[in-house]
């Protein structure tokens, strides 16, 4: 099986996912209504319908690339030797330990939201993960960290009007 082949059947089945979560999951899924804020359903239907774009794009390259006889520019080949060219490009592979190094912090920030609350688990979060990812200007973090946090909690609490995780400190 080429890479071409796993592609489609891989982004055939996410399109499939996505039909079963906008027409099932989501409205049986999704509590009621109660008038006011935002609806529930409005930010899973989104980020499926987000989702099912870039995914109708990626099937469409694929489309054009097996169909047409247009291959795919060499820039974005995830895996060269499949296209006779030499060298590897670290597109297509996944490195575990920068995986873990962000999966890892939203863990514990999921784990923590509910008992300590938005605000500060959310900039605590947020510094760790600048960190994590090679930020090392303290007042930098902060800033940014303290920003974020700000602007995310008044969107939500008063943008949406719904209430935003954990224990209320404002």
């Amino acid at each position: 099986m080429t890479r071409l082949e796993r592609d489609t059947y891989g982004y055939l089945f996410l399109v499939g996912l996505c039909l079963v979560l906008l027409l099932w999951a989501i409205p049986n899924y999704t509590p009621e209504y109660p008038g006011y804020g935002a609806p529930p359903d409005l930010v899973p239907i989104v980020a499926v319908c987000v989702m099912l774009f870039m995914l109708c794009l990626s099937l469409l390259r694929v489309v054009i690339s097996r169909y047409f006889g247009k291959p795919v520019p060499a820039g974005e080949v995830d895996f060269p030797d499949e296209t006779g060219e030499s060298g590897f490009s670290q597109v297509g592979r996944v490195s575990l330990t920068h995986l873990a190094r962000i999966i890892l912090p939203c863990a514990v920030f999921l784990a923590l939201i509910d008992r300590f609350g938005y605000i500060p688990i959310s900039l605590i979060f947020l510094m760790a993960l600048q960190f994590l990812i090679g930020s090392r200007r303290w007042l930098q973090s902060i800033v940014i960290s303290i920003g974020l946090v700000a602007t995310l909690y008044v969107v939500m609490r008063y943008g949406f009007g719904v209430p935003v995780p954990g224990p209320q400190w404002f």
